[in-house]
């Protein structure tokens, strides 16, 4: 197979990749959010002042069953990016 042909295949798999990623992190962002309710008031201020700031890596990091669902979530996304960038680069119009 040349690059060419690779990069024909990658364009759509990688874009296709990162909206699963994305999907991905919504259904884990509404499932597990939940378990935030077992902070006291104080300590929720911080975690919601992360939420804001880092919404994606604050959920992974506060809601332990997340992080089990955040593996999908990484490999979906970095290589989805990794065949974007490869397309990009092997497609004679992504030069």
């Amino acid at each position: 197979m040349n690059k060419e042909l690779l990069g024909i295949l990658f364009l759509p798999a990688g874009v296709i990749s990162m909206c699963l990623a994305g999907l991905w992190q919504i259904y884990v962002m509404m499932t597990e959010s939940h378990t935030l309710n077992r902070f006291k008031d104080k300590q929720l201020v911080w975690v919601v002042a992360a939420l804001f700031f880092s919404f994606s890596l604050a959920v992974y990091w506060f809601c332990p069953n997340a992080r089990k669902k955040g593996w999908l979530f990484a490999i979906l996304a970095v290589g989805g990016v990794a065949m974007y960038v490869s397309a990009r680069m092997w497609l004679p119009f992504g030069r």
